[in-house]
């Protein structure tokens, strides 16, 4: 059939345009590239280990201090950003009663409270709040033959960080600076080798004078484990805590007519008024403990 002349000459351009045109060549795509798995950021386990004052007042601040270090402490490994923490507070103790091999100093410690049938308070361990305890029991393993309650614990916790907390019980003691010498060199023998530390100083009294004997104990064991180059060091008693701490009653539990009842231990809200008050130092203890 004869094509009509308008239609003709439309089919015969379209032909004359495909063969003019030149090929377009693509070039090839490449495979998408294997999807990566999100970067891990490890979780690390810090091991607190300290006096009354964790399981007066103090312990729940610590914890929360710690398990946030990514949002207060910059440069630290990345894994102490999402930190866990463990904070065990045992009445009465000094640092030398954790490192007692055997009785007097080590019954403050292993010894059955005849009183209470519990003789410390800890955070992270029996649940995530203040549960307390008897040390010795199947939680808290420390009170075994032929080792040190210091020891023991490192060992059955194995944290890639341990604190060790302590003043008060030993400010008698630690007038003296040749036993504050003679107590650290005991502990640094007791942690293993490759684990990192930090030595901190608790919170303020009350009363000023009671914080000036305090503060020559710490200056003693602070010189003790400097010297060691073992464990970094954060004092507790500085200018800044004796501010936001001392002779203010509402640091500490007062009666109704508000006078103070117990002089030496934090309460919670003032635990974390200690904390932010010595936030500089604790982050540089932790630094130089972690990154050294």
């Amino acid at each position: 059939m004869t094509l009509h002349r308008p239609l003709w000459i439309c089919a015969a351009l379209a032909l004359a345009m495909l063969s003019c045109t030149p090929a377009v060549i693509r070039a090839p795509v490449p495979p998408a590239p294997p999807s990566l798995p999100p970067q891990q950021v490890g979780t690390a386990q810090i091991l607190m280990l300290g006096d009354s004052q964790i399981s007066f007042g103090a312990g729940g601040p610590y914890i929360q201090f710690l398990q946030s270090l990514g949002q207060t402490c910059a440069g630290l490994p990345p894994a102490y950003a999402r930190a866990t923490a463990q904070a065990i507070g045992v009445r009465s103790t000094a640092l030398h009663n954790w490192t007692a091999r055997s009785a007097p100093d080590r019954d403050t410690i292993c010894e059955v409270d005849q009183t209470y049938g519990v003789n410390a308070g800890s955070y992270g361990v029996s649940s995530a709040g203040l549960s307390y305890v008897q040390i010795g029991t199947a939680d808290y393993p420390y009170c075994g033959g032929g080792t040190t309650p210091l020891k023991a614990a490192a060992d059955h916790v194995d944290p890639d960080l341990i604190i060790l907390a302590f003043l008060g019980n030993a400010t008698a003691r630690w007038q003296n600076a040749g036993v504050a010498r003679s107590d650290w060199q005991d502990a640094m023998r007791q942690l293993p080798p490759d684990l990192p530390c930090m030595v901190m100083t608790t919170i303020p009294a009350f009363a000023p004078a009671e914080n000036q004997r305090r503060r020559i104990a710490q200056d003693n064991l602070g010189a003790a484990v400097s010297a060691s180059g073992r464990c970094s060091f954060a004092p507790g008693i500085t200018p800044e805590t004796l501010q936001a701490i001392e002779g203010r009653p509402e640091n500490f539990r007062t009666d109704a007519a508000g006078n103070v009842t117990d002089a030496t231990h934090p309460t919670a809200a003032s635990a974390a008024r200690f904390l932010a008050a010595n936030q500089s130092t604790l982050c540089t203890g932790l630094r130089a403990a972690l990154t050294d």
